[in-house]
């Protein structure tokens, strides 16, 4: 079990601890007759090998060990895994990055589609959705149904006010002309009721602080997308070190408390040492990054006291500029899915103009908060707050009892049943 420093309170627990928090008994449950516990016991054994056949025999069957695993994505060093690896080697990504500036844009996409072609299709994580982290929870909560003798128990919902599914909008913006239209991309947001956080990088573009300074006097949160826009910061120990004090120093300048590093590079391991109180770097499921991978959950969880907020939709330029397509029905869908396991669904698009700037992204993306803001049962919250509320989740600052791990004769169901805290 792994201990991390909550707001100043010890939290004890691996990530699946802090994901279900804490479980009572569901005061109207009915005790578990036979027939019903020989149901769940079969329905956890086939649900193990079916997550097995998937995913490779990463660890004994512990969902807590597996969840481990899988979000610190520690299934990638496992030679048991039925994934496919994709990605390039370090020593190609490095060159890569000294040249990047040199290399036409037009030249650099035909390199990554060739790339996205050569990998292949994907075995684990599943693209665009993976379903191996809903799974874990529910067999952990079939394990508590065991042991208590109980159809039903109660759990900290996963999200404020009853709310199924969390929906937090975030950009990264890689140009100074990415940063001019942010105005427009907020505006839209802001026509559906919405504010999203915009990341920015340092030390890579010009940055017009009063155009920073209007967006955060508009609602929308500021975040750090590193000092450079290259893989400069997770490439040795050395520079990851060196790099921490600009990093808390552009902190400070944005008023940015949250963080992801340019096309996702990361060393995981160093992620709790970031100067912010959340990252949002770790993907649900992308094949398609220079560092490709997924920690196959769609919930926040911890390093040490640093929030992750795994981005769970596809990214707009893997999904129109390097796999050509040509709406946002795949969003839509990945929307539903999220919902459905009452996830989060975080969406990363950028406002530069190849990304949001071309017509036909600009409009899935519409048409995506058009359907989020037809929903009634989505909290829609800037990942600052949502990182809030998960700490105070895990601290026990929420309603002990407002979610339901339910048998139902086929499976175990998770949904809200009080819903008496509003979202802040």
């Amino acid at each position: 079990m792994m201990a991390a420093a909550i707001g100043g309170a010890e939290l004890e627990g691996c990530a699946l601890d802090t994901t279900i928090v804490r479980i009572v008994e569901d005061p109207g449950a009915a005790p578990l007759a036979p027939a019903a516990r020989a149901q769940i016991t079969q329905w956890r054994d086939e649900s193990w090998a079916e997550l097995e056949r998937r995913a490779g025999a990463l660890r004994e069957r512990d969902a807590a060990a597996w969840y481990e695993a899988l979000a610190f994505e520690r299934w990638r060093a496992s030679g048991r895994s039925g994934r496919r690896a994709g990605g390039l080697p370090p020593s190609a990504l490095a060159l890569f990055y000294k040249a990047k500036r040199y290399i036409p844009r037009s030249a650099q996409l035909a390199m990554r589609r060739r790339l996205v072609r050569r990998q292949g299709g994907v075995v684990f994580p599943a693209w665009p959705f993976e379903l191996a982290g809903a799974e874990l929870v529910r067999l952990a909560f079939a394990d508590a149904l065991l042991e208590r003798g109980v159809d039903a128990v109660r759990f900290p919902w996963f999200w404020p006010g009853g709310a199924r599914t969390a929906v937090t909008l975030t950009h990264d913006v890689e140009s100074a002309e990415g940063l001019a239209h942010a105005t427009d991309v907020a505006d839209w947001e802001e026509q559906r009721g919405f504010r999203s956080s915009f990341n920015i990088v340092s030390d890579w573009y010009p940055i017009d602080m009063s155009q920073v300074a209007r967006l955060a006097e508009r609602g929308h949160e500021i975040g750090s997308h590193a000092i450079h826009h290259d893989r400069s910061l997770f490439s040795s120990r050395r520079e990851f070190e060196r790099q921490l004090p600009l990093l808390r120093e552009a902190a400070q300048r944005l008023g940015a408390v949250g963080f992801r590093s340019p096309a996702t590079h990361r060393v995981v391991e160093w992620l709790g040492e970031l100067p912010f109180s959340y990252d949002c770097t770790m993907p649900h499921s992308d094949p398609y990054e220079p560092i490709p991978g997924g920690t196959a959950t769609t919930w926040p969880f911890f390093h040490g006291d640093v929030v992750e907020l795994p981005y769970t939709a596809p990214q707009d330029h893997t999904l129109f500029n390097l796999l050509g397509h040509r709406d946002g029905s795949l969003w839509l869908r990945q929307l539903e899915a999220t919902a459905a396991c009452g996830g989060m669904l975080q969406v990363l698009t950028h406002p530069d103009p190849e990304y949001l700037g071309r017509p036909v992204i600009a409009g899935a993306y519409r048409e995506l908060l058009d359907a989020i803001a037809q929903r009634g049962d989505v909290w829609a919250a800037l990942p600052r707050d949502v990182a809030d509320w998960w700490r105070r989740r895990a601290r026990g600052l929420t309603p002990h009892d407002d979610g339901s791990a339910r048998w139902t004769a086929s499976e175990v169901e998770l949904t809200p049943v009080l819903g008496h805290e509003t979202p802040s």
